[in-house]
């Protein structure tokens, strides 16, 4: 049981730290500025709705991507590990990994009428990171209640989003730019952590396949 609680943890951990939906809150905050409230909810609910699906859909269809491609899980874990290196290397210089959305992006998605979908719910909420993380977390999944985890965690991330975003110009002002720099550097540190956990229990379940 505590090595199930404990997957449940890492997952969810890992999943809201690559998310990060305090680094979504000033781009979030500058797209929807000229927008009233009801303009801000709806753009709001296609933006986490569009994260939802991608995330449940690559965790479901994970597995079969990569039995498509011959890639083992490890391979998968090995290289997602080092794509969290990048973006929490990033973070921890408080720059916004271009993972996400460059600058173009946001400045052409200004003249979009819908942005819930692109740029806000795909990149900015769901990148590569998060689908990353998805898919190795459900090839790492050891039973049914694991994989329910990994659910579990992708509906409380998105809430967690949700309501942060929801607040997001009363944080905007609150934090400020030092504040949000801060917690994005600590958030960067828990990336990384999170991408050495993956370096190490891939390259582990490599040695013993090896060795055994």
């Amino acid at each position: 049981m505590t090595e199930l609680l404990g997957f449940g943890v890492f997952a969810f951990t890992s999943l809201l730290s690559i998310v990060n939906p305090l680094a979504a809150v000033p781009v979030y905050v500058a797209m929807t500025a000229s927008y009233d409230a009801h303009q801000r909810r709806v753009t709001l609910q296609r933006a986490l709705l569009t994260g939802l699906i991608l995330l449940v859909g690559f965790a479901a269809l994970g597995p079969f991507i990569l039995r498509v491609f011959g890639i083992t899980t490890e391979a998968f874990q090995i290289a997602g590990g080092l794509i969290f290196f990048g973006i929490g290397w990033e973070m921890l210089n408080a720059r916004r990994s271009e993972t996400r959305t460059t600058a173009a992006e946001q400045t052409a998605s200004v003249e979009k009428q819908d942005i819930g979908i692109i740029p806000l719910g795909l990149p900015t909420l769901v990148g590569p990171g998060a689908i990353t993380t998805v898919i190795a977390l459900n090839g790492q999944a050891g039973s049914a209640l694991d994989v329910a985890f990994v659910y579990i965690a992708i509906v409380l991330v998105m809430i967690i989003s949700g309501a942060l975003l929801i607040a997001a110009p009363l944080v905007s002002r609150r934090i400020g730019t030092t504040g949000m720099n801060v917690m994005t550097r600590l958030m960067g540190l828990l990336v990384m952590v999170v991408g050495a956990q993956f370096e190490i229990n891939g390259i582990t379940a490599v040695a013993h396949q090896i060795t055994g």
